[in-house]
C-alpha cells in the first residue's frame, strides 16, 4: 500500500493485492466501484497474469531426467564392484543430481503458489475540499486562490531577480554625483560630445 497527501485536498495512492484468479476479476470491478463511490478517480488498475502453467511443467521434467539419472547411479553404485575413484566419481555425481532434484522440486511449490494467486494493484486519486465541501463555487474559490497565490509568487520572483541589478545602479549614480572627481567627469563629457 502506497498512500500521499498531494496538497492539503488531494490523495495519491495505490494498493496491491494478491487474490485467487477466479475471485480476481470481480474485485477488481468491486473495488473500481468503491473508488468511485467515494469520489476518487481511478487512474489505473492492473490485472496481472503469468504463465507459471509451463514453468511448472519445465520444472517438472527438469526434476524428472534428473530423477532417473539419479535412479542409474544409484544402481550402479548397489552393484558394487567400481573402483574407488569411480565411485567417488559416482558419489559426486549423485549428490549433484540430488540438489537439482530438491531444486526444481522448489520450483514447482513457488510455481504453485504463484498459480494459486493473482497479483492486482490500484492507483488512485481522490480530490476535493474538506473547507467547501459540495460547494459548486469551490473550484472556482479554489482556482482563484491558486492564481493569486502564482501571481504573488512571480511578482517576488522578478522582484529578487531585478533588486541587485536596480540597488546596483542605484549605487553608481551616487558615486557619480558624489565623488569629487571632476577632471575625469569633463574628460568623459567630452569625449561623449566629440563623437
Amino acid at each position: 500500500m502506497h498512500y500521499a497527501l498531494v496538497r492539503n485536498d488531494s490523495v495519491s495512492a495505490s494498493l496491491e493485492f494478491k487474490l485467487a484468479p477466479d475471485l480476481a476479476r470481480a474485485f477488481g470491478k468491486e473495488g473500481i466501484a468503491a473508488v468511485e463511490h467515494a469520489d476518487g478517480k481511478l487512474i489505473r488498475a492492473a490485472i496481472e497474469g503469468q504463465d507459471v502453467g509451463s514453468d511448472i511443467a519445465a520444472a517438472q521434467k527438469r526434476g524428472s531426467d534428473a530423477q532417473a539419472d539419479l535412479n542409474q547411479i544409484e544402481a550402479k553404485l548397489a552393484k558394487g564392484g567400481l573402483g574407488d575413484r569411480e565411485r567417488a566419481e559416482l558419489n559426486q555425481q549423485a549428490g549433484a543430481l540430488r540438489a537439482k532434484v530438491a531444486a526444481e522440486r522448489d520450483a514447482q511449490t513457488t510455481g504453485a503458489v504463484r498459480l494459486a494467486s493473482t497479483p492486482m494493484t490500484f492507483t488512485y486519486a481522490g480530490g476535493g475540499s474538506f473547507v467547501w465541501g459540495d460547494n459548486p463555487f469551490a473550484g472556482v474559490a479554489q482556482a482563484s486562490w491558486s492564481s493569486l497565490r502564482t501571481m504573488v509568487a512571480l511578482v517576488v520572483f522578478i522582484v529578487g531577480i531585478g533588486a541587485p541589478w536596480l540597488a546596483l545602479l542605484i549605487a553608481l549614480l551616487v558615486l557619480w554625483r558624489v565623488l569629487p572627481i571632476p577632471r575625469l567627469r569633463r574628460f568623459l563629457l567630452r569625449k561623449t560630445e566629440d563623437e
